[in-house]
């Protein structure tokens, strides 16, 4: 019976060890959706439109004087976020 406990602590420290070896290599959902829409930060608005067409809604932001961008473009959300000229300061592929 001891010699099952402790092949089975073995078995589950060794698991540990290796699942925490490789923790590094993988990335957050947040890390992921946004560095698939970095690529946009610093663009304009209109290049934005040109390749995705018109956004589906367009929320104007009083604070900054910016909008809100929400797309829908090849099966997946989008929400980016400009500057007063029209310049993407952020973006985020939502899910």
């Amino acid at each position: 019976m001891n010699r099952l406990i402790t092949a089975g602590a073995a078995l589950a420290l060794g698991l540990v060890v290796t699942l925490g070896a490789c923790s590094n290599t993988f990335t957050t959902p947040s890390e992921e959706s946004r560095s698939a829409v970095a690529q946009w930060v610093g663009k304009n608005r209109v290049e934005l439109a040109n390749q995705m067409g018109q956004p589906k809604e367009a929320v104007p932001m009083t604070d900054t004087g910016g909008e809100m961008l929400y797309y829908s473009y090849g099966g997946h959300h989008y929400v980016f976020e400009t500057d007063p000229q029209g310049n993407i300061t952020s973006a985020v592929q939502t899910r």
